[in-house]
């Protein structure tokens, strides 16, 4: 079961168009929170740099010189969501840094895509994101227990009490928070029905 509970953090998205106007979004989002007793874990998560600083760029003739800054909203999903599944989480800033320490495991989140529809390529009156990712569970010594793929999607409610510009920057905020609120809870619920994690916890040294 799950229960939900607030979370607000900025989600930074600056799109420059091709008059080179820019719009930063805040968003706050609902991450559901897994309300089963937390696995008795100990566990290190590593943000590369290139999550940290990932940035969605594209530039064609329907979307001039966009560029999305979203590494530190990636960062905000999991530090809020993995605290509630594991007895602890620590971050690292490289593998060697677990060899030292007393961590069950490692998680190492990597955004693979990103891809947004926008009302005027569908013909609707919604926006659509979609956010693919793999997280990479490791032993400390850095072998492979699993790859987990998730797949967030969202999409807005139509509005069309709104301008464009406005409507352009509310819409797209609103469907990244739900592709956000998807992959949150698909990751709780991978994480406790993934094969290889429920064969790993059974043979692992205790």
């Amino acid at each position: 079961m799950l229960k939900i509970i607030n979370l607000s953090f900025y989600f930074c998205l600056i799109l420059l168009t091709a008059c080179e106007q820019s719009m930063v979004l805040e968003t706050s989002l609902d991450i559901p929170q897994p309300i089963e007793i937390k696995s008795p874990l100990n566990i290190a998560i590593l943000y590369e740099k290139s999550l940290r600083d990932y940035v969605y760029t594209e530039n064609n003739d329907d979307r001039r010189n966009w560029s999305i800054t979203i590494g530190p909203s990636q960062i905000e999903i999991f530090d809020q969501v993995l605290p509630s599944m594991f007895n602890t989480i620590s971050t690292i800033q490289n593998l060697d840094e677990a060899k030292n320490q007393q961590y069950d495991a490692i998680i190492i989140p990597e955004i693979k895509d990103i891809q947004f529809a926008l009302p005027n390529e569908t013909k609707t009156e919604i926006h659509e994101t979609w956010i693919k990712y793999i997280v990479h569970v490791l032993e400390t010594n850095g072998e492979i227990i699993t790859d987990i793929h998730l797949t967030g999607y969202g999409k807005s409610l139509p509005n069309t009490s709104i301008d464009f510009l406005l409507d352009e920057r509310e819409g797209l905020v609103i469907s990244t928070n739900e592709a956000y609120r998807d992959l949150a809870a698909k990751l709780i619920v991978s994480f406790q029905s993934d094969p290889a994690i429920n064969k790993w916890l059974v043979t692992r040294p205790k």
